[in-house]
């Protein structure tokens, strides 16, 4: 199911539970489409901390043609 199908039946759904006491399968409903909303917003946010989480390294310093001996010391 696509998200505007979701967001659609979850509407429905909400308009149809706010008044009087709500059946076994309207709750049921409600909680399986509410789960594939979290799971779908959890894998949006993975994707985003992985995408963020790339490493870039530094480029390398050229080294010095002479190096005076005892430089390390100073």
């Amino acid at each position: 199911m696509s998200a505007p199908d979701e967001r659609t039946a979850l509407a429905l759904a909400a308009i149809r539970i706010t008044r009087g006491n709500p059946t076994a399968e309207e709750v049921a409903a409600l909680a399986v489409l509410l789960t594939a909303r979290l799971r779908m917003q959890h894998e949006a946010e993975e994707a985003q901390e992985q995408a963020q989480a790339t490493v870039h390294k530094l480029p390398l310093r050229p080294r010095p043609a002479f190096a005076a001996p005892g430089a390390w010391a100073s």
